[in-house]
């Protein structure tokens, strides 16, 4: 029987349904994430990219500033002081007389100063417009680092998720070995030995798979870190996947993108158009400025022989400043210049070597990372059917348990050098193109295309 609802009970019932669709709300919710989505999540959440926008503003702030100082500068100054004191002085009997002197001098002037010939000032404005292109090409390169870290984790926490499934793989497949035992040792087939040694290999499966449950959970933890959000799906590669065609083919080409396009190597290149504006800066000191200098200016009680008198004035002039001795300080200044350049090309010469030779590793790994999927197909293929033979054999007595056990490690370990094999090709594609220096998000959208399967990230208890 059914009891009416008491219309303040419906009342409560409301005030909790809504208090619970207001925590739902609250909850942040897990998601289907892409690597392209995952990538645009950590550039607003990662806080090493943020810093380093942040640095590029401050560096560019530095043109402004630089191109003041061949601006006008315009001052105003305004006082006034308040004179105390005594005056002595002979009368007309040549007697001394002392009197009080108590007055207000007031004083206004405005100043204007303008650069018409400095050479220190044009050095900087080019030095703050090269410091600007290097920080510019530090930015980018913050954001390729992101574009690897993220694509990293991405990955890493899809290889664990295909180790955690085979491992649930081999945990079922070992138990169904454990059973055959028992079941051929009550007929009097087998042996107890068959049986501990199935025994023994099901709990070393076990311990395989909570190590691998373990290790995805730390995955997932790094990503949500990244990203800023939960995730319970992310995008893999098919089964069937085969590497796409690398574009452009040969070594040579890859390196000439590197020398054009990597950010650190066009940091370091504009780091030494930087220094050598340095060079220039300090030479500059060596040279002569010439300002024009205005000034209008408006003055009362000046002196004590201006008492109670005003004065307005307006001035207007060149001034020509040629330095000729300073200790030696331009000269010394000069040099440090001179050797910061050196450093800066020797810096420039090892990063253009470490790229070249990154480029060179990383393209290798792409092409023999092909190869490899390739090996670890056809060498799952073949346990796979090694397998299948020694079940068989077992079967017909032509072979032992602990051989069916054996052939089922080889196909397990095969299936993961194979998931290895995928996703350490698809780092080292990302990390190429990003150290060729492509835009990021071609980067992550290449990469974005082949991730066409979605996996569930939620496991269920062993």
């Amino acid at each position: 029987m059914q009891h009416p609802v008491h219309p303040k009970g419906l009342g409560r019932l409301a005030q909790a349904a809504c208090l619970l669709v207001a925590m739902a709300a609250a909850t942040p919710s897990a998601r289907a994430v892409s690597l392209a989505e995952a990538f645009e999540a950590a550039r607003t959440n990662d806080p090493q990219f943020r810093a380093a926008s942040f640095e590029r503003e401050a560096v560019r702030q530095g043109i402004p500033i630089a191109r003041s100082q061949m601006l006008p500068q315009v001052a105003l100054s305004i006082g006034a002081n308040d004179v105390n004191g005594t005056r002595e002085f002979p009368n007309g009997l040549n007697q001394e007389v002392t009197t009080r002197v108590d007055y207000l001098a007031p004083s206004q002037s405005l100043t204007l100063r303008a650069p018409l010939i400095n050479f220190d000032g044009l050095a900087r404005i080019r030095q703050a417009k090269l410091q600007a292109e290097v920080a510019e090409q530090n930015y980018r390169g913050r954001g390729l680092s992101l574009v690897d870290r993220v694509g990293t984790t991405y990955s890493q926490a899809l290889l664990v998720r295909s180790v955690v499934a085979l491992s649930d793989r081999e945990v079922a497949s070992t138990q169904s070995q454990v059973s055959r035992a028992q079941q051929r040792l009550q007929r009097g087939e087998g042996t107890r030995t068959e049986v501990a040694q199935a025994t023994a290999a099901l709990e070393s499966a076990r311990f395989r798979q909570l190590d691998a449950r373990d290790q995805l959970n730390n995955a997932l933890q790094r990503l949500r870190r990244l990203v800023g959000q939960d995730v319970s799906w992310l995008r893999e590669l098919p089964g069937d996947f085969r590497p796409p065609v690398l574009e452009p083919l040969g070594l040579a080409e890859w390196q000439k993108l590197a020398e054009e396009q990597n950010p650190s190597v066009q940091a370091r290149r504009e780091a030494v158009h930087v220094a050598r504006e340095g060079v220039k800066r300090n030479l500059a000191g060596h040279l002569p400025r010439l300002d024009v200098v205005a000034s209008v200016s408006k003055n009362k009680n000046e002196s004590l022989s201006n008492l109670n008198q005003s004065s307005a004035l307006r001035s207007i002039g060149l001034q020509l400043s040629v330095p000729i001795f300073n200790g030696g300080g331009i000269d010394a200044s000069v040099r440090q210049a001179e050797a910061q350049q050196s450093q800066s090309e020797e810096e420039l010469r090892n990063e253009r070597d470490t790229v070249a030779l990154e480029i060179e590793r990383l393209f290798m790994a792409v092409q023999h990372g092909a190869n490899r999927i390739e090996a670890a197909s056809k060498v799952v293929e073949a346990s796979q059917t090694a397998l299948t033979g020694t079940s068989r054999g077992l079967d017909a007595g032509l072979a032992t348990g602990t051989d069916v056990l054996d052939a089922q490690t080889r196909l397990f370990v095969a299936l993961r050098d194979a998931a290895q094999a995928r996703y350490d090709y698809l780092v080292s594609r990302l990390r190429l193109q990003a150290l060729a220096g492509f835009p990021m998000h071609q980067v992550v959208d290449d990469i974005d295309r082949l991730l066409s399967v979605k996996t569930d990230l939620i496991l269920d208890k062993p």
